[in-house]
């Protein structure tokens, strides 16, 4: 049960990435490290985040733009009568890329799309404007994925 493969085939990532509910965003300020869950949308080596324009992430962002993020889907505990032979069964994907702040109405209203579509809703979406331009949609070039599985 414990063995785990390496995943290197882009549709198997993507498909991965297609089931996942959050992925888990880390940053780094040059002091100390700060890892946080969101709600993403994927498509075409692109992940679309949005947040509201203040917080911790934004400064950290601001200040460095390299990220790392973490996406797991099918994940169960599997366990035992020995504790010792616990074992998780799960699909991930580790990524690198650079965040990038979107200003552009229409590339927020493109995200937001693929954020939107990644939950099930099917579009054409209207937003309304003034919702648009308070939010922060960040975009993130996706620069390497690899993916991982275990128990499977």
């Amino acid at each position: 049960m414990g063995s785990q493969k390496l995943i290197s085939d882009r549709q198997q990532i993507e498909a991965i990435l297609s089931k996942a509910k959050f992925l888990r965003l880390a940053l780094s300020d040059a002091e100390t490290p700060y890892i946080v869950p969101m709600s993403f949308g994927y498509k075409e080596n692109v992940i679309y985040l949005h947040s509201s324009r203040k917080g911790e992430k934004i400064e950290i962002l601001k200040k460095n733009p390299r990220i790392c993020f973490e996406a797991a889907s099918e994940i169960e505990l599997i366990t035992a009568d020995d504790p010792c032979k616990y074992n998780v069964r799960y699909r991930s994907v580790i990524g690198h890329g650079q965040a990038k702040f979107l200003e552009d109405y229409n590339e927020k209203v493109e995200g937001l799309t693929v954020l939107s579509e990644h939950y099930g809703k099917k579009g054409p979406f209207e937003f309304e404007e003034w919702k648009v331009n308070r939010l922060c949609v960040i975009k993130i070039e996706v620069e390497k994925m690899t993916g991982k599985e275990s128990g499977f």
